[in-house]
Formats: C-alpha cells, structure tokens, sequence
C-alpha cells in the first residue's frame, strides 16, 4: 500500500482534481477542433499539418493522464489508484465522521471498480503500453480505442476524481462547471481558423 494517511489522500484528492479540469478541458478542446469548416480552412493556409500534430499532443496526454489513473501501485505512487486502495481497505471509510463525505469517498470507490473493469479501459492501456509509452507489437484481439472511448473514460474518470475531492473535503465545485472557461477559451482559439460555408 502507498498511501498511508489521510492527508496523503487530501493531496491525491486535490491533484486529481486538477487532473479531472484538464482531462475534461482537452477533451472540449479537441472536440471543438473536429468542424469541417475549421480543418479545411486550416488546410486551405497550409496550417493542417501543425494543427494535426497539436491535437495529436493533447490526445496522447489525455491518454498518458487517464491510464496512470489506473496503473498498478509501487513504492511511492501517488495516483487515484493508490487512493482507492487506502479508502478500500476495511473500516478506513468509517474514519470519516461526516455523512456526505463519507457518501462520496464510497461512491468514489464504486465508480473506481467499475472503471476498471471497462473494456475501453483495457484497449486504451493496451495502446498507451505498444503504441504510446511504449513501442511493442500490437496485440489486434484487443480493439483499438476510439475517440469516444476515450473521451468517455476520461469522464468517467474525472466524475471519480470529482467525488474523491469532495469526500476529501478538498473542493466542492462539480467539475463541470470548471470546464466552462475551457470551452470558451476553445471556441476562441479554433474560431480564428473557422470560415463560414
């Protein structure tokens, strides 16, 4: 086990909280680069290639982000992983005096359980070991991740994320509201290149 108190799951709580608005914030990034006026305008200045490689950077974090989330605990790990296996152990949750917390540090463990046993989680560790972190021969049985698939496990993730933050006491804003600033902030940044039809 790598976590041994509850402060060092205050700092898991708050870092992944951090985690969830970027991981959600890449995703309406990239969501909102995928307009077929914007690509062609961005071809059009000859811009395509650079974009391409941009959005290809964001995905490839995503996914580094989401698949440590869930990689299997050593010494000194401080991922949502090493927080689920604290609260897991028997008794620990019962530590926590208030109710709501301690609905959300359960729920957090459900949702945790649950994501792990995704088969798009399992297609997204396969590419981050033989295509991403690694350069190995992939194993065609397993699917190969879509977008979706991870945008998907990227919510997920963040909804865990989220309810480890408010069962740690740390932050209790929905994530989603944070998310607001990054679609804005999307929308201007891609609208520069987006021409009308």
């Amino acid at each position: 086990m790598t976590v041994t108190d509850w402060q060092t799951l205050k700092e898991i709580a708050k870092q992944g909280y951090t985690d969830g608005i970027l991981c959600l914030g890449t995703v309406e990034i990239i969501k909102r680069s995928n307009r077929p006026a914007l690509i062609s305008s961005l071809n059009e200045a000859d811009a395509g290639m650079a974009a391409r490689i941009l959005r290809d950077s964001a995905l490839t974090r995503l996914h580094i982000f989401l698949c440590r989330a869930y990689a299997p605990c050593r010494k000194d790990d401080r991922h949502l992983r090493a927080a689920i296996e604290f609260l897991d152990q028997p008794g620990r949750i019962d530590e926590e005096p208030w109710p709501e917390k301690k609905a959300d540090l359960l729920e957090a463990v459900r949702l945790f359980k649950e994501a792990d046993v995704d088969p798009r989680l399992k297609g997204l560790k396969h590419m981050r070991d033989k295509l991403i972190a690694h350069l190995g021969v992939y194993d065609e049985s397993i699917p190969r991740p879509l977008y979706n698939d991870l945008f998907g496990i990227a919510r997920s993730t963040a909804q865990i994320w989220e309810k480890l933050s408010f069962g740690a006491g740390i932050v209790m804003i929905e994530l989603d509201h944070q998310i607001d600033a990054y679609r804005e902030s999307a929308d201007a940044f891609w609208s520069r290149w987006e021409t009308q039809p």
